[in-house]
């Protein structure tokens, strides 16, 4: 009796989802020199639309086997917790009043 050795495949849809992990990781380092360096001028792109490109590229991920779902389902989940920080951020800095 022999033991079979099935290969695991990892195929572009595991490199999407790891690539929109790295993109999170990414936009989340910058978010945080954005906020420790206190710039009035953060650039657009850091903020919004490099999460919104992980974001995509985690949807597209996750359509692969379970096995390799893993780093799409954090690239997602870091990328929609950067959007919501910052549209967070944004919407209750509106609702200080500075002059009663």
């Amino acid at each position: 009796m022999e033991l079979e050795i099935t290969k695991k495949r990892s195929g572009i849809t595991t490199i999407i989802g790891l690539l929109s992990f790295l993109v999170a990781l990414v936009a989340l380092a910058s978010l945080n020199i954005g906020l420790l360096l206190d710039s009035d001028e953060f650039p657009d792109f850091f903020l919004v639309r490099l999460p919104m490109i992980g974001l995509a590229l985690g949807v597209v991920g996750l359509f692969t086997k379970k096995n390799s779902r893993l780093y799409a389902f954090w690239g997602i989940g870091l990328c929609l917790f950067i959007l919501l920080f910052t549209f967070m951020m944004f919407g209750l800095a509106w609702m200080i009043n500075p002059k009663p």
